[in-house]
């Protein structure tokens, strides 16, 4: 084991403190639809319910349209391509440990259906009356979701 690995190791559950922001500019792209934010840690394998945190390991960040890399703990900011974002591909190295990691986007309904008070199907009434459809008009989201990469 690396000499200086225990002292780059973080036993706190919630992750140590991401100082770090890697961003890929997306104005070379035609359609693009704004920028999609993940965090990406490194972790060694999971003791019982302990998981410890690799602080300093650097990855190779790729996907069909981009490349990057960077140290972890990191924020990364992509390009967002809705739906039709690439996935991403991680490879991560920490003196002999490595690990790999994949991550594809991830789309949702903002605004889903809901109650609200107003005249529903039975009248308005004294009280107003309650309802059942959508409070907010919705739209879809796309975006990434967190990676931890374990080293081995």
């Amino acid at each position: 084991m690396l000499p200086l690995l225990p002292a780059l190791l973080a036993a706190c559950a919630s992750g140590v403190p991401v100082e770090r922001q890697v961003v890929v500019p997306g104005g070379n792209f035609n359609a693009v639809q704004g920028e999609a934010a993940l965090i990406v840690r490194t972790f060694l394998p999971k003791v019982g319910d302990v998981r410890q945190e690799v602080v300093g390991a650097d990855c190779d960040v790729t996907s069909s349209l981009y490349a990057t890399r960077l140290t972890t703990p990191s924020r990364l900011v992509v390009p967002n391509f809705g739906p039709q974002s690439p996935e991403l591909g991680l490879i991560c190295r920490y003196g002999k440990l490595s690990g790999s990691g994949r991550a594809g986007i991830a789309t949702y309904w903002r605004g889903p259906p809901g109650g609200y008070w107003g005249p529903g199907p039975w009248g308005p009434g004294p009280y107003g009356a309650w309802g059942w459809g959508w409070y907010d008009p919705g739209y879809p989201v796309s975006d990434y979701p967190n990676i931890d990469v374990t080293l081995q």
